[in-house]
C-alpha cells in the first residue's frame, strides 16, 4: 500500500513509438479516443509541457514514484535557526523532529515506522518518503514529522483546534477525513491533505 497522489506516479511507455520513455499522466482521455490518455515525458531533453496521447495499455506504473533530484538546496537546521532564517533553503531537523525533505534513511518515526530510503520529489514540490510498512507516502514539504523519542505528537485525525505544530502552524479547525488514508487539516487558514499515518510534532 502507498499513500500518494496519481500526479506523482511515474509510468514507463512499454510499447509503440515512445517505448522506454518515462512519463506522468496530465490529461484525461479525449471523448473521441477513450482508450488514450495524455502524458508528459519526464526525461531530460524532452519538452516537459507538451502533452502526448498514448494508449492507456501502453503504460506501466514504476515501483518507485517521483523524481530522484529531491531537495539538494534544502539544508538541515535546528529549530532556533529554522525560525530565524524562515526561508525555503532550510529544513527543520533535530533529535526528535524532521521535516520530510531532510529525513534520512534509517530514521524512525514516533509511530515506529522506519524510513527506508532517501526522500524523493513529488508533484508540486511535495515530498515522497518510503516507510517500511506503509510504503511510499506523499506529504507537504514543511510539515514537522515526529521522530522516535518525541512524546509530543498527534496523528492528523487526532489534532485539535488550537494545537500548534513545532513549526508554529496553528490548527484552526477540527480535522476531517473524507477519504481513506488522508486527513484534511486546516493550518493557519490553509487546508491541506495529510496521510493519516504520519505523526506530526507539536509545540
Amino acid at each position: 500500500m502507498s499513500i500518494i497522489r496519481k500526479d506523482s506516479i511515474i509510468y514507463r511507455v512499454v510499447s509503440g513509438t515512445h517505448k522506454g520513455k518515462d512519463c506522468v499522466i496530465r490529461a484525461q482521455s479525449p471523448e473521441d479516443r477513450p482508450d488514450f490518455i495524455g502524458i508528459i515525458f519526464t526525461s531530460k531533453g524532452e519538452n516537459l509541457r507538451e502533452i502526448v496521447y498514448v494508449r492507456i495499455g501502453a503504460l506501466a506504473a514504476l515501483e518507485t514514484p517521483g523524481w530522484e533530484d529531491a531537495f539538494p538546496y534544502v539544508k538541515p537546521c535546528c529549530l532556533e535557526n529554522h525560525g530565524r532564517i524562515g526561508d525555503w533553503s532550510n529544513g527543520l531537523r533535530d533529535a526528535f523532529v524532521s521535516q520530510p525533505s531532510v529525513v534520512r534513511k534509517g530514521d524512525v518515526l514516533a509511530s515506529g515506522e522506519i524510513i527506508v530510503e532517501a526522500p524523493r520529489r513529488g508533484h508540486n514540490s511535495s515530498v515522497l518518503i518510503h516507510l517500511n510498512e506503509t510504503g511510499w507516502v506523499e506529504v507537504a514539504s514543511r510539515l514537522p514529522l515526529a521522530l522516535k523519542g518525541n512524546r509530543k505528537f498527534r496523528f492528523p485525525i487526532n489534532l485539535r483546534t488550537g494545537d500548534r505544530l513545532v513549526t508554529v502552524c496553528l490548527v484552526v479547525k477540527q480535522p476531517t477525513s473524507s477519504e481513506v488514508n488522508w486527513t484534511d487539516v486546516c493550518l493557519n487558514g490553509h487546508c491541506i491533505e495529510i496521510p493519516s499515518c504520519l505523526p506530526l510534532a507539536l509545540l
